[in-house]
């Protein structure tokens, strides 16, 4: 999703519902409205701190399907609905800018090269309940991601956290193999949001990846053709590349934001340094800063 993540996002929801509860025993809080929703300008569309390569190290650059998922400033959207039962539902949109169609289609298509034809959008949608067990929250969810101009690339995945004070520790699990990722793969992130004076809003995200090493589309086995590459190969989508072998598990990202309204106009700014980790065939990610304006309504 957004360079603000998801998770990041939802942390500061909780943190701000938090704060209104404890404001309660001194005055009466106004209720929070139950549709929220915002459209966001990114500098650049980074997923998962991936800002590099998804691949095993080969230079493939956005022109190739290959990380960011936009290199480029990108237009982004979103809406939020949250029960005071604890049930939320939610929808996010990102563009992209190379196309999910075309990279998916390659698979069998060996052929394919143009990727920026076609270009895909993202739609996530989201939904669960969030609950309470004494000092604990909890979220128990799942995520449907589906692509505009998208072949194989369409995917469920499970959302499991745990919140205690201002930290959130959350996990993420996909239940498909597509092109971004295998069945099982887990994305781990330990979020911390505080607010800090002249409404500024602190956010880090600590991520982690435990990853299922052999799919249909990422690891050593070319399914399509039905033959393993060579040593010193991975397979990525539509061919064996040199480079890093699939890993199991690998370090993804340490991200530190902060975020600020700009007096009353509905408007947010905001900065994100992300010090880079690795991919899954082990690959390190270069640093990057992302700057973001978002309006919320």
């Amino acid at each position: 999703m957004t360079i603000l993540h998801k998770a990041i996002l939802s942390a500061i929801v909780s943190t701000l519902l938090a704060s209104a509860a404890a404001w309660a025993d001194d005055a009466p809080a106004p209720a929070a409205p139950a549709l929220t929703g915002h459209v966001d300008l990114v500098s650049r569309y980074v997923l998962r701190g991936i800002t590099s390569t998804y691949g095993p190290g080969a230079a493939l650059g956005n022109a190739g399907a290959d990380a960011p998922e936009s290199d480029k400033p990108a237009l982004q959207w979103g809406a939020d609905w949250n029960d005071p039962s604890g049930l939320y539902l939610g929808y996010f949109g990102a563009m992209i800018n190379y196309s999910y169609q075309r990279l998916g289609d390659s698979y069998s298509d060996r052929g394919i090269s143009d990727f920026q034809s076609k270009k895909s959008v993202e739609n996530d949608l989201y939904g669960g309940y969030n609950g309470k067990l004494g000092d604990f929250g909890y979220t128990v969810g799942m995520t449907g991601y589906v692509y505009l101009n998208g072949s194989h690339a369409n995917a469920l995945e499970t959302k499991l956290a745990l919140t205690y004070g201002d930290f959130t520790l959350a996990a993420q699990t996909l239940l498909k193999d597509v092109v971004w990722g295998n069945k099982g793969d887990t994305y781990w992130t330990l979020n911390y949001v505080k607010p800090l004076p002249h409404d500024i809003t602190l956010t880090t995200s600590l991520g982690y990846y435990t990853y299922t090493k052999e799919g249909q589309f990422l690891g050593s086995v070319d399914h399509a053709l039905g033959v393993a590459c060579p040593a010193g190969q991975s397979f990525i989508d539509n061919g064996c590349l040199p480079g890093g072998k699939p890993s199991s598990r690998g370090f993804r990202h340490l991200i530190v934001g902060i975020t600020q309204p700009i007096a009353t106009t509905g408007l947010t700014w905001g900065l994100q340094g992300i010090v880079g980790g690795d991919n899954r065939y082990g690959v390190k990610q270069k640093n990057q800063l992302v700057a973001t304006l978002s309006y919320g309504f």
